[in-house]
């Protein structure tokens, strides 16, 4: 299945679009598959992906392991990777909500646009893809509820009595979606959302088994074996450090800032 998106169709902002590369308009699933991570923003993220371009889950990637491949899916090697919903670094493809130090050229993230850590973008990796493809005047209330509740979107909308209500309110214009989910965080409170996630289990995690079969509570995964390509070690770090792991090019494989000047990163084994 081949697929070329016409630009137009995209609601992001011209001042966000500009800034993006430009693979993501012309995938296909003959050269390319997902490598997933192990939670619903990720998972849901990789179907609207195989909707739109036929493309299969090959890989996974375990914070806790490293990356897990189907030789299958992949092609044995001959297929590009692309990373949904993981910050990973050495200019592979990926789409991504995490804030981070390293660089890629590649990297598909609404983060693109520098601001603050206070003001860094505070919504899901789906819901920039929705914004990024299109689509949403398709969805109903139950499905659009679910772009601003899966990852917490919601909470900086409420938190602290509203105080940064405006960082969701800018982000929601730059990805076009304004009118289709202003009025829904309006309508609610913190505690709506909370319940919706816990009624649709968005708090689910995806693990991999002793046997390299993917496992989850509530939602379908793929039911075929990964073996690990690529054993990681995992280190929280302050940004100082994290900075000079890199420039003495240790072989970083995955990094995101969880707290203000404070990154998690995954280092190849």
């Amino acid at each position: 299945m081949k697929n070329e998106f016409n630009i137009h169709d995209s609601l992001l902002h011209e001042s966000l679009l500009a800034k993006l590369p430009d693979w993501w308009k012309n995938i296909n699933n003959e050269d390319y598959y997902l490598v997933m991570t192990d939670d619903c923003d990720s998972l849901f993220s990789c179907q609207r992906l195989h909707t739109l371009f036929g493309l299969e889950i090959g890989g996974f990637y375990s914070f806790e392991k490293g990356l897990f491949e189907n030789e299958v899916v992949t092609d044995y090697g001959w297929k590009t990777p692309i990373y949904v919903d993981l910050s990973i670094g050495r200019n592979q493809l990926c789409f991504d909500n995490h804030r981070t130090f390293n660089p890629n050229s590649n990297r598909v993230n609404p983060n693109v646009i520098s601001r603050e850590y206070k003001n860094k973008y505070n919504f899901s990796t789906l819901t920039f893809i929705i914004g990024l493809y299109g689509g949403i005047e398709k969805m109903n209330d139950l499905l659009m509820t679910m772009l601003l509740a899966v990852d917490g979107g919601f909470i900086g909308y409420y938190k602290d009595g509203g105080k940064w209500k405006d960082v969701n309110i800018y982000w929601l214009d730059k990805l076009g979606l304004t009118e289709y989910l202003l009025p829904i965080l309006e309508s609610h409170n913190m505690k709506y959302f909370q319940d919706f996630g816990v009624e649709h289990c968005l708090h689910d995690k995806i693990f991999i088994n002793d046997d390299g079969f993917l496992e989850t509570p509530t939602y379908k995964v793929p039911d075929y074996r990964f073996e690990l390509k690529q054993p990681i070690q995992k280190i929280y770090v302050p940004k100082y450090e994290a900075i000079q792991r890199y420039k003495s090019k240790e072989k970083i494989l995955v990094s995101a800032e969880t707290y203000k000047d404070n990154y998690v990163l995954n280092i190849a084994v």
